[in-house]
């Protein structure tokens, strides 16, 4: 999570918005009297995003919220690193040196922020952070993008994090749950218990090959298969690494042509499966299509974000 600017505006009213190509899918989400949140808008809109939104949503509305923007997939990578054995305020620039050859461009061209991943059970295991890398170039191109529609961008995230917000949110996080999304680009997998982030791997099995899957038996069987290799291979790296009782529970995000997916992996990884519904998270006002719910989901995890639902804070 990459914060270029704060600016303090209502604490009630988060956006989260999400650059795909020439779509921009945007979430708006507002935090209510009876404790339940509203997704008030989750809308997928063509280059004249802004205006259409404000139109849609209402320009107080927007004007009024602080946003959080999602990095492509493409836009940034996630190193995964030993925690430097260096004081606190050295660690950053122990990173940055860590990193430097490992990057396709100068270091003092990159922007690094890093989390840190709770502690293993064997002790003897070295602690380890992952590294968000992102050129600085696009960090500010989408400062500035902000900037001219005049939105109040206090917040840049990524994908993972954002679907962690999601999955701590699930009744079944109080337990550990396994929670698996798939975008355009590729399959998000993340494993939290209890608010606590555990895991994060990218599945590489896209969106639509799932759909082009779904009219062949055999091909979809395939792709199930492998899918449920690489969520076992998670869990089985989750148990044996952290003193933790195993997952049992796997909730895949929103899509179409899942219904397949969700038995196969039910089946091959001997665990509950089941899909999200955005009704048993949020007050919605107006019914979202299930291909609406997909496309949004990365953004709605952005506008989750907030200071006392976060469990990983950034220097």
């Amino acid at each position: 999570m990459l914060r270029p600017f704060k600016k303090v505006l209502s604490r009630n009213v988060r956006a989260g918005v999400m650059r795909d190509g020439s779509r921009m899918e945007l979430a708006v989400i507002e935090k209510r009297g009876d404790g339940k949140s509203g997704l008030v808008a989750c809308n997928v809109d063509n280059a004249d995003w802004i205006e259409q939104a404000m139109s849609r949503i209402g320009d107080d509305l927007l004007r009024r919220s602080r946003v959080s923007v999602v990095l492509g997939a493409d836009d940034y990578s996630l190193q995964l690193v030993e925690t430097p054995n260096v004081p606190a305020e050295e660690m950053h620039d122990a990173v940055r040196w860590r990193l430097q050859h490992l990057l396709e461009y100068p270091i003092d061209e990159a922007s690094i922020e890093t989390f840190e991943m709770p502690a293993h059970a064997n002790p003897g295991n070295k602690p380890m952070l992952y590294a968000v890398v992102a050129h600085q170039d696009d960090i500010l191109n989408q400062v500035d993008r902000m900037r001219k529609a005049d939105l109040h961008m206090d917040v840049i995230d990524i994908p993972e994090l954002c679907l962690r917000n999601v999955a701590v949110m699930l009744p079944q996080d109080n337990e550990g749950v396994a929670f698996l999304h798939f975008t355009d680009d590729c399959g998000y997998l993340t494993i939290t218990r209890r608010g606590v982030l555990y895991m994060i791997r990218r599945i590489e099995t896209r969106r639509g090959e799932l759909g082009d899957a779904a009219e062949d038996e055999f091909e979809a069987g395939e792709r199930a298969a492998g899918v449920a290799l690489e969520v076992q291979r998670s869990l089985d790296y989750y148990e044996s690494h952290y003193d933790c009782r195993p997952v049992t529970e796997l909730v895949l995000g929103p899509g179409q042509n899942l219904a397949a997916l969700a038995a196969s992996l039910a089946e091959n990884l001997g665990i509950s499966v089941s899909r999200l519904d955005l009704d048993d998270l949020f007050t919605i006002e107006q019914e979202i299509p299930p291909a609406v719910q997909s496309d949004c989901l990365l953004a709605i995890g952005a506008a989750l974000r907030s200071e006392v639902a976060a469990n990983v804070e950034v220097a």
